[in-house]
């Protein structure tokens, strides 16, 4: 494994979230395998890999729908691997689900509402949270009326990650964010995603596209098998031969 080099800076650091040595199994089949994963404050991290490699499976083990069976998962120094759904998106993690799953039939102001119920009590931040967003999306303002179906499908992906970051996170989770769309797309997405970054939020990438994610990302975690192969700086992850030749085509 490459040695995770982080800067002077973060060694001093808490991080926000952590994953330390989790095994994780799907009935009698391990998935995970003594996994650990550092994210800290404002940070993009990146954790590529292959289909199948155990990504969204570590999303889903973040956000309490799978439990470890051995190791840990800590956000702000809690540990909250033994919390419910909901517990946890009220402490401020957020996840993006892949395929969007947008609700077709609400308004696109209706569908970022959906993503604040955990707020709903706190108007003021809800209030303060859309106008956020909708600086972030204007595209998402001036639609704000029309049927979430009816979107293109950049657009859907847009109110996917928008209604994320109505829960107000301090980590949002991105579950493939570049699937289903164009280069040109992509590209403009996971600009959205260094804006949301630099923001203040921490911000963690499972992808297949390996180029787009690891060029956005300030650190990089490659799984192979539920493990991870290799980790460190996203830079240098971009320039590994072993990165290069298994998932930047080069």
């Amino acid at each position: 494994m490459m040695k995770a080099d982080l800067p002077p800076s973060l060694i001093a650091q808490r991080p926000e979230l952590e994953l330390s040595h989790v095994d994780v199994f799907y009935g009698k089949a391990q998935i995970l395998f003594d996994l650990s994963i550092r994210a800290y404050h404002g940070q993009i991290v990146a954790v590529i890999g292959a289909n199948g490699a155990g990504k969204s499976t570590t999303l889903n083990l973040i956000v309490g729908r799978l439990k470890p069976t051995a190791g840990s998962v800590e956000f702000c120094g809690q540990s909250i691997h033994d919390r419910p759904i909901e517990q946890i998106v009220a402490a401020g993690i957020a996840c993006v689900p892949q395929r969007r799953r947008i609700f077709s039939t609400l308004s696109v102001k209706e569908n970022l509402e959906v993503g604040a119920y955990v707020r709903r009590h706190d108007k003021a931040a809800v209030s303060e949270t859309l106008d956020e967003v909708y600086e972030l999306f204007p595209v998402l303002k001036r639609k704000s009326n029309e049927m979430g179906g009816v979107l293109s499908g950049g657009e859907q992906q847009m109110l996917t990650v928008a209604r994320g970051l109505m829960a107000g996170p301090r980590v949002l989770l991105l579950d493939e964010p570049s699937m289903g769309l164009s280069p040109k797309l992509t590209t403009e997405m996971f600009l959205d995603i260094r804006r949301i970054a630099r923001a203040g939020r921490t911000v963690v990438i499972v992808e297949q596209n390996a180029f787009a994610a690891l060029s956005v990302a300030d650190h990089g975690y490659v799984l192979e098998g539920g493990r991870i192969a290799l980790a460190g700086p996203a830079h240098q992850l971009l320039h590994d031969d072993h990165v290069r030749d298994a998932y930047l085509g080069a």
